[in-house]
């Protein structure tokens, strides 16, 4: 059970990390960096650095769990999304670099899938650990 709340705080922190990408196009950056740029900043990298000392943990910890299969296809359509996001993001750099939101947006989409991938996986092992133990 601790091991499961590890890992959705390691979701949460990942999120945030990814939300805060939402919020660039809203920023005024004209007059230079101001108090909200910075902690925005702030969140994502200690959002993101929370997030994968958690699953570093989690892996440790998780090494002796049975590997699972039944997650495959979940994971799977999240590798395939995470794929053609990233293949989409190249195009809307070259051809939508003045517009502000389409590529925060598209960031955020690759981010959280990567970020998702991880957590699910990793709740897959969780699950079936739990299951085998009140079965057995």
């Amino acid at each position: 059970m601790k091991l499961k709340i590890l890992n959705i705080l390691s979701g949460i922190s990942f999120f945030i990390s990814s939300a805060c990408l939402l919020s660039i196009p809203f920023l005024d950056l004209k007059e230079g960096f101001t108090i909200v740029t910075y902690i925005l900043a702030g969140l994502f990298w200690c959002g993101l650095i929370s997030g994968f000392v958690l699953q570093i943990i989690l892996a440790k910890l998780c090494r002796r769990l049975p590997v699972i299969k039944n997650n495959k296809r979940i994971l799977r359509i999240i590798g395939i999304a995470f794929l053609i996001l990233l293949v989409v993001m190249i195009p809307v750099i070259i051809f939508f670099n003045d517009n502000r939101f389409v590529l925060p947006i598209n960031l955020f989409l690759v981010l959280l899938s990567v970020e998702a991938y991880f957590v699910i996986r990793r709740m897959g092992r969780l699950n079936e650990y739990e299951r085998i133990h009140k079965n057995g």
